[in-house]
C-alpha cells in the first residue's frame, strides 16, 4: 500500500521527481568519474608492476638476445639526437622500437612521441634535415623524450621482466657496453612512489567531492520535506502514522534518488576511464570493483540522509503545520552550497598550485653524472656519495654524502651547514613528514648500525621528492654522483655517456618533473569541473523547487502583469551575494586545505600571491552563474500554467 501511495505521489509530481533524479544522478556520475578515475590509475600501477623489473639502457646487444633473459616490454634502438618543435632545441632519444606497454610502435611515416608532453598527435618536429608529422603523443614516466621513427640507431634501451638478472648482468658485462641498468627487487616497482603518490592525491580529491555532493543531498532534502509541511499537516490531522506520512514524503525522494544513483554508476565509471586513458594512454583497463566498494557506501550513506527527516516530519505539530506557508529558499542555502562547492573546487586548484610552486626547480647545478666511482673521481664538480633504501626514524630515503663545504650550502632555507660528524642536514619534505625542526635529533639507520645525528639545516633540494639526507663523507661509501655547472650541459652528456656514465641535466630533471605534474593536474581539473556541474544543478534544484512550491504565487505575479524580470532580480538579490561571500569566505579556508593536499606528494609551497590569482577566474564565474540563474528562472516561468496553478 505504501509503494502504491508513493508512486502515485511521483506520477503527480513528476517536474519535482525529475529535478531529484538529475541532481543525484550527476552526483552519481561525479562520484564514479573520480573513483574510475583513481581505480583506473591504481589499475595502471598494478599493471605496470607486472611488466618489468630490469630496465637497462646498452650499446652492442639486441633485442633478440636480452630475450633470452625474459620478455622485453619495451625497446627502443636509439641515438641521443637533437630535435625541433616550434623554433626550440630538445635532446631526446631517437630510433625504432616498439611499446607493448602502450600497444605502439615505429611507424612507417611520421614519428610516435612519448614522455614528450609539449607534443600533440598532427603537430611537426624536425630531426635533422627531415620533418616528421607526430602520429601519436603518449604519456611515459620518462625525464628525457623518445621519438619512435623508422630509423634504427646504435644504443638500445628496454625495460624488461628479466627472470635471472644475475645472469643478464654477468652477459651484459662480457658482450655490451653498459650505460645505465637498474633491477627492482621484489619489494620495489618502477615509478611506483609516483604512481601512489598520484593515487593518494586524486583520493583527497574525490573526498572534496563527496563533501560538496553531500552537502547538495541535504539541501535538496531540507527543501523538499519543507515545502511539503502543509500536506504533512493534513495527512497527521487525518489519523495516519509518522511512518507512514514520512514514507509518503521521504520515500518518493529516496526511490528516485537510488534509482538515479545506480543509473549514473556506470557512465560514471565509464567516461572516468576513457579520462584517464584520453590523458595517460598506459597499459590500465577499467577497474569496476574499487568504484563498487565505495558506491555500496554511498548508497546506505545516502538513505540514512533521506531517512533522516523522519525525526523532522514525527516533530510537526498538526495545528502549526496547517498554517504554515512555504518561504523562499533563504539566503544561508545559497551561501552553505556555495560555500561548499568553491572550498572543495579550489582546494584542488591550490593542491595543484602548491605543488608546481615546489617543482619550480632552482638547482646549484646543471648537470648531474652517476656511475662508477673510478670514473667519478675524473670529473670535475662537486661530488657526493649515496646510498639508498636507508632509514631515517623509520622512514626510508635517500642519503647523500658531502664536503664540509659544499654548493648545496646555497639550498637551506633553515639552520646551516654540517661542520661535525654527527651532524646532519635534511630535505623539507622530510622535515615535514617528520615534524623535525633544526636541533632536533634523528636515528639513522646507515649500512646496518643505527647512528644518531642533530639536525643542523634543512634545504629545499630536489633529491627523492624532497625527502633525503645530507650526511658528512665517510669511508665506506664512495663518490658516485658529480654535480657540475657549465656552459654547454647536453653537450658534456653526451660525452659523458659515451664514457659509460649516466648524466641529466637540468632540463631533463624539470621535463620529468613536468611529466609527473600533469598526472596532479589531470585528476584535479577532472574532479573540479564535475564540482562545477553539481553547483550548477544544485542552483538549479534550489531555485526550480522554491518556484514549484510557491506557483501560486508566481501564478498570480504573471497573471497580474508582473514581469519575469521581477523574478529573476528577487533571485539574484539572494543568489549573488551568498555566491560572492561563500567564494570569497572559502578561499583563505581552502588555501590551508590544498597545502595538506599538496603535501600528500610534495612539499607544498603556497602563499598570499597564489590567493590572489584566482580573483580573475572569479570576475568570469560570477557573471556565468548570474546568466545561468537568469536563464533558469525565465525558463521555469515560462513554462509555469498560470490557470492550472491558480485553480489547484
Amino acid at each position: 500500500m505504501r509503494l502504491r501511495a508513493v508512486l502515485r505521489k511521483l506520477g503527480r509530481e513528476k517536474k519535482k521527481a525529475a529535478v531529484v533524479f538529475l541532481a543525484f544522478f550527476f552526483v552519481s556520475i561525479g562520484f564514479n568519474f573520480a573513483l574510475s578515475a583513481v581505480g583506473s590509475i591504481s589499475k595502471a600501477v598494478e599493471d605496470f608492476a607486472e611488466l618489468g623489473n630490469v630496465e637497462l639502457a646498452v650499446e652492442g646487444v639486441t633485442v633478440e638476445e636480452l630475450g633470452r633473459f625474459g620478455e622485453v616490454v619495451n625497446y627502443v634502438y636509439f641515438n641521443d639526437t637533437e630535435v625541433e618543435f616550434n623554433g626550440k632545441e630538445y635532446r631526446a632519444v631517437v630510433g625504432y622500437g616498439e611499446f607493448k606497454s602502450l600497444h605502439v610502435r615505429t611507424p612507417e611515416d611520421g614519428a610516435v612521441v612519448l614522455a614528450f608532453p609539449e607534443v600533440k598527435k598532427g603537430d611537426k618536429i624536425k630531426i635533422g634535415d627531415e620533418v616528421y608529422e607526430v602520429k601519436g603523443s603518449y604519456y611515459y614516466l620518462m625525464g628525457t623524450p623518445i621519438i619512435l621513427v623508422n630509423e634504427r640507431g646504435g644504443r638500445l634501451y628496454a625495460l624488461m621482466r628479466c627472470n635471472n638478472t644475475e645472469a643478464l648482468a654477468m652477459f651484459l658485462m662480457e658482450n655490451a657496453k653498459v650505460d645505465y641498468f637498474q633491477v627492482y627487487e621484489d619489494s620495489e616497482i618502477p615509478y611506483m612512489d609516483s604512481l601512489r603518490n598520484v593515487k593518494n592525491f586524486a583520493m583527497s580529491f574525490f573526498y572534496l567531492l563527496l563533501g560538496a555532493s553531500l552537502v547538495v543531498i541535504v539541501l535538496l532534502t531540507v527543501t523538499h520535506v519543507k515545502e511539503n509541511v502543509r500536506e504533512v499537516g493534513v495527512l497527521k490531522a487525518l489519523g495516519l502514522p509518522d511512518s507512514f506520512v514520512s514514507a509518503l514524503f521521504l520515500g518518493d525522494q529516496t526511490l528516485v534518488a537510488l534509482t538515479a544513483y545506480l543509473a549514473g554508476i556506470p557512465i560514471g565509471m565509464k567516461l572516468g576511464y576513457s579520462y584517464i586513458v584520453s590523458r595517460f594512454p598506459m597499459k590500465t583497463s577499467l577497474n569496476y570493483t574499487y568504484p563498487l566498494e565505495f558506491d555500496v557506501v554511498i548508497l546506505l550513506g545516502t538513505a540514512l540522509i533521506l531517512s533522516l527527516p523522519y525525526l523532522y516530519v514525527s516533530r510537526i505539530r498538526t495545528i502549526e503545520a496547517l498554517r504554515f506557508t512555504p518561504r523562499k529558499s533563504s539566503r544561508l542555502r545559497f551561501f552553505a552550497a556555495f560555500f561548499v562547492v568553491f572550498l572543495a573546487s579550489s582546494s584542488a586548484y591550490f593542491g595543484v598550485k602548491g605543488i608546481e610552486n615546489t617543482l619550480t626547480l632552482e638547482l646549484p647545478y646543471n648537470l648531474e653524472v652517476w656511475g662508477d666511482p673510478s670514473k667519478i673521481a675524473q670529473i670535475p664538480g662537486e661530488k657526493a656519495g649515496y646510498l639508498s633504501g636507508q632509514k631515517v626514524n623509520g622512514m626510508t630515503t635517500e642519503i647523500y654524502f658531502f664536503d664540509y663545504e659544499s654548493i648545496f650550502e646555497k639550498t637551506l632555507i633553515a639552520g646551516r651547514w654540517f661542520e661535525k660528524e654527527d651532524e646532519a642536514v635534511i630535505e623539507k619534505g622530510l622535515a615535514r613528514k617528520l615534524g623535525l625542526k633544526v636541533g632536533d635529533t634523528i636515528k639513522v639507520q646507515l649500512l646496518g648500525e643505527e647512528r644518531e645525528y642533530r639536525v643542523v639545516g634543512i634545504s629545499d633540494m630536489y633529491f627523492y621528492d624532497f625527502k633525503a639526507v645530507f650526511l658528512p663523507k665517510i669511508n665506506a661509501v664512495p663518490d658516485r654522483v658529480a654535480f657540475l655547472n657549465v656552459e654547454n650541459p647536453e653537450e658534456l652528456k653526451e660525452r659523458y655517456e659515451e664514457l659509460g656514465l649516466n648524466a641529466r641535466t637540468l632540463e631533463n630533471k624539470k621535463r620529468l618533473a613536468k611529466n609527473n605534474l600533469m598526472l596532479f593536474k589531470a585528476a584535479a581539473y577532472g574532479v573540479m569541473g564535475i564540482i562545477f556541474l553539481i553547483s550548477l544543478f544544485a542552483l538549479f534544484a534550489l531555485i526550480y523547487l522554491e518556484i514549484e512550491s510557491n506557483e501560486k504565487v508566481y501564478a498570480t505575479l504573471k497573471a497580474v502583469g508582473i514581469p519575469n524580470s521581477h523574478v529573476w532580480k528577487e533571485s539574484l538579490r539572494k543568489a549573488l551575494p551568498s555566491l560572492i561571500a561563500g567564494s570569497l569566505l572559502a578561499l583563505p579556508v581552502s588555501l590551508k586545505v590544498g597545502e595538506y593536499i599538496g603535501n600528500i606528494v610534495l612539499p607544498a609551497e603556497l602563499g598570499m600571491g597564489d590567493l590572489t590569482k584566482i580573483f580573475p577566474l572569479l570576475l568570469v564565474l560570477y557573471p556565468l552563474y548570474g546568466v545561468f540563474i537568469v536563464l533558469l528562472t525565465e525558463r521555469a516561468l515560462n513554462r509555469l500554467d498560470v490557470v492550472k496553478a491558480l485553480r489547484s
